[in-house]
């Protein structure tokens, strides 16, 4: 009887620091928490390697197409970004004569005066942002350390088939192309900004199917998208 009792005893007591050392506390939040919240507000990213095309100096302009089903060429394309380049060179400044002193800030500024490159880019990215306006999307398309555009894309409706109460519905989702391969005055394909669409055999409104698409536009959920935009990229030397 007696051991019994000590084994409740130390059961309870178990059971009480179990108890005591349960508890909901404040963290710090992570940068990974930052990232989710910005993504679930509206906020995404991608962001492409152009390291390998360092040593040559070329134009970098982007452009977006917009797609509409069944239509395998673009209705419409923007260009953007005009004049950006993957670096600036130090003899972009010379076009005037410059005094000692500039001329030492330039050198101190350079990441590689003795090869005359004062800044380079060794990545672009194409960032999508909240708009206050369901029927439009907006989004900036950077070139590391030499500029930036800002672009905007005019969505449309999904056709729901009287299966939503609301009128009106707007979804649409982005998604990164897989690696492409480089080639001058190529247009590179970066990423889609793609509609939902209606799934008459499940009465739902879906987008599914991908989580990166293939640079040749053959995956399939580009099949199955209404209306679809894709923001791509040009190099052409300068």
């Amino acid at each position: 009887m007696k051991r019994i009792k000590l084994l409740v005893i130390a059961t309870l007591a178990f059971v009480g620091l179990t108890m005591q050392a349960q508890e909901v506390k404040q963290i710090e939040a992570s940068v990974d928490d930052y990232i989710a919240l910005l993504n679930q507000s509206g906020y995404q990213a991608y962001s492409f390697d152009i390291s390998q095309l360092m040593d040559t100096t070329y134009y970098v302009q982007f452009e977006v197409r917009e797609y509409v089903a069944g239509n395998p060429e673009p209705v419409m394309v923007h260009q953007y970004g005009r004049g950006l380049k993957n670096r600036t060179m130090v003899k972009d400044f010379m076009w005037r004569e410059l005094s000692e002193e500039e001329l030492a800030d330039i050198r101190d500024a350079s990441v590689d005066y003795e090869n005359g490159v004062y800044s380079r880019a060794e990545k672009i990215t194409v960032g999508f942002l909240p708009c206050k306006n369901d029927s439009t999307e907006v989004g900036k398309l950077f070139v590391e350390n030499q500029g930036a555009s800002g672009f905007s894309l005019s969505l449309k409706q999904i056709d729901h088939k009287g299966a939503y109460n609301e009128d009106v519905i707007y979804s649409y989702n982005t998604l990164p192309f897989k690696t492409s391969a480089f080639e001058e005055g190529k247009f590179i394909p970066l990423a889609a900004y793609a509609s939902f669409w209606f799934d008459e055999r499940f009465n739902i409104i879906r987008f599914c199917g991908a989580t990166e698409l293939d640079p040749d536009m053959t995956t399939e959920i580009l099949k199955d998208t209404p209306h679809y935009f894709v923001i791509g990229v040009i190099f052409s030397k300068a």
